[in-house]
């Protein structure tokens, strides 16, 4: 590791994985998943990715309400070398479109009923070329857990990152035109979680 490589905050889950593999880590309702069973999805998804040609870099734009999934997306974009965009699910169609136009967002996650989001997108964008479903999909769409079944028990380990590697994109609200990203980096979020720790 050089002066300016830091921890892939992916590795977090997978040690989190380790150290409490049985210990529940998220739980929906009656559902719940333990910490390996969200290490084994994150990997799966991680290697989908990457086997769909996503690389360090890449952004992810995710819109959904709370789900498994949405939780999953950032450890994997985190996994992967990615940058995660998440999208409050209470935006409209064109607040989002312009979100994964300006962060150039290659793939898109979005919870099934957020389908005009992703029409929006796809309209707005020149990046976009892969969209994937929390649930059933439409034509050419991949559904998330279909992709996660198929490869699970593969794994992807984490990229190299280096500190100022973007990890987060943060819109803010555009209070004063349109929404502006802040850039959340690998090394300012291991600063964050290094402090938490001591």
């Amino acid at each position: 590791m050089n002066d300016a490589q830091v921890i892939n905050l992916g590795g977090l889950l997978s040690r989190t994985a380790r150290l409490f593999p049985d210990h529940d880590a998220v739980i929906q309702g009656d559902q719940r998943w333990t910490w390996n069973q969200i290490d084994l999805r994150v990997s799966a998804m991680a290697v989908a990715l990457s086997k769909l040609g996503l690389k360090k870099g890449d952004r992810i734009l995710a819109q959904s309400r709370n789900t498994l999934q949405l939780f999953e997306s950032c450890w994997v974009a985190f996994r992967i070398g990615c940058v995660w965009v998440p999208v409050n699910f209470r935006l409209t169609p064109p607040e989002v479109a312009y979100l994964g136009s300006s962060s150039g967002s290659v793939a898109m996650i979005y919870e099934e009923g957020f389908e005009e989001h992703v029409d929006g997108v796809c309209k707005a964008s020149s990046t976009l070329e892969h969209v994937i479903c929390i649930g059933g999909g439409r034509d050419g769409e991949y559904s998330y857990d279909l992709l996660v079944k198929i490869y699970l028990g593969e794994s992807r380990q984490e990229v190299v990152v280096d500190y100022d590697d973007p990890l987060w994109f943060f819109y803010t609200s555009g209070t004063t035109g349109r929404p502006k990203a802040g850039v959340l980096t690998h090394g300012q979020m291991a600063f964050v979680v290094n402090n938490h720790l001591a």
